[in-house]
C-alpha cells in the first residue's frame, strides 16, 4: 500500500527558529566587520522592511526562500551606498556565511535511526519550504529523492512540492505518506494531493482545523510502529 514516505524538514527532524535567528546573528556579525556601512546606514526596522520591498517588486520569490534572501541583503547592501557590482559579490558572500550557520543543527532524538529503519522498507523523499540542504547534513543516504521550494518554485501547501515527489517516485497519491508538524503546509497540502498523512506534534498540541489528518505521533520514534499498524489497519 505505502511505497513513498515523504518528509518535511524545518520543526520535523530539527528544530529551526533557534537555528536560524542564531544564523542571523552571525550574518550580521559578518557585515558588521565586512560592510560596514550595512549596519551603520540601516537600522533594525530598515532592515526589516527591506523584505516587503523586494517581495512588491518580486512577488515570486515568495515561495523562494533562497533567492529572496539573497535579494533582500542585495538591496540593502544597495541602499546602504555599495555599488551592484559590490552589493551582489557581498550578497552572495554574506548568505554563504548564513547557509553555513543554517545548517549548524541538532536533529531531534531518534531522527536518523528512523530514517534508516524506513529506508530498508520505502522510498523515503524530503518536501521543503526551507532551504536546508539534506545533501550538505548527508542525509541524501536516506533521502532518494529531494524536493524543495527553492527548486520547484511553489511552496507547500501548494500541490506542486508534492507531486514532484510523487512523479519522481513514480508512485500514486495513495501509495504516499506525509509526515510533518505543520497542519497547513504539511497536513492540508498533502491531504489535498491525495496522500495519507501523520502529523508529527511532540507539543501535544489540539488539531486546529477539519479534516484531520490518518494519524499523529510525538516523537519520531512512534513512526515506525504507527505506519505498521496503520498498513495492516488499512488492509483489512
Amino acid at each position: 500500500m505505502i511505497q513513498l514516505v515523504t518528509f518535511d524538514l524545518d520543526n520535523t527532524l530539527w528544530e529551526t527558529e533557534s537555528v536560524v535567528a542564531a544564523a542571523e546573528q552571525v550574518l550580521l556579525r559578518w557585515l558588521e566587520k565586512n560592510a560596514a556601512q550595512y549596519t551603520k546606514q540601516l537600522s533594525p526596522e530598515a532592515r526589516k522592511a527591506l523584505r516587503d520591498e523586494v517581495l512588491a517588486a518580486q512577488p515570486e520569490l515568495r515561495h523562494r526562500v533562497t533567492p529572496l534572501r539573497i535579494a533582500v541583503l542585495e538591496l540593502g547592501l544597495r541602499k546602504a551606498g555599495y555599488s551592484d557590482e559590490q552589493a551582489s559579490e557581498l550578497a552572495a558572500q554574506g548568505f554563504k556565511v548564513f547557509l553555513d550557520a543554517r545548517h549548524q543543527l541538532e536533529y531531534f532524538p531518534h531522527a536518523e535511526l528512523v530514517l534508516e529503519l524506513l529506508s530498508r522498507q520505502y522510498q523515503l523523499a524530503s518536501i521543503s519550504n526551507g532551504n536546508a540542504d539534506v545533501r550538505r547534513l548527508g542525509l541524501d543516504r536516506f533521502f532518494k529523492i529531494i524536493v524543495s521550494a527553492d527548486e520547484v518554485g511553489l511552496s507547500k501547501p501548494n500541490a506542486a512540492p508534492f507531486r514532484a515527489a510523487l512523479q519522481a517516485a513514480g508512485v500514486e497519491p495513495a501509495q504516499a505518506l506525509h509526515i510533518g508538524d505543520h497542519p497547513g503546509d504539511d497536513i492540508q497540502g498533502a491531504l489535498d494531493v491525495g496522500m495519507h498523512t501523520l502529523w508529527f506534534n511532540p507539543q501535544g498540541k489540539a488539531w486546529p482545523q477539519q479534516p484531520r489528518p490518518h494519524g499523529e505521533v510525538r516523537c519520531l520514534s512512534e513512526i515506525p510502529p504507527w505506519l505498521n499498524r496503520y498498513i495492516k489497519y488499512a488492509q483489512r
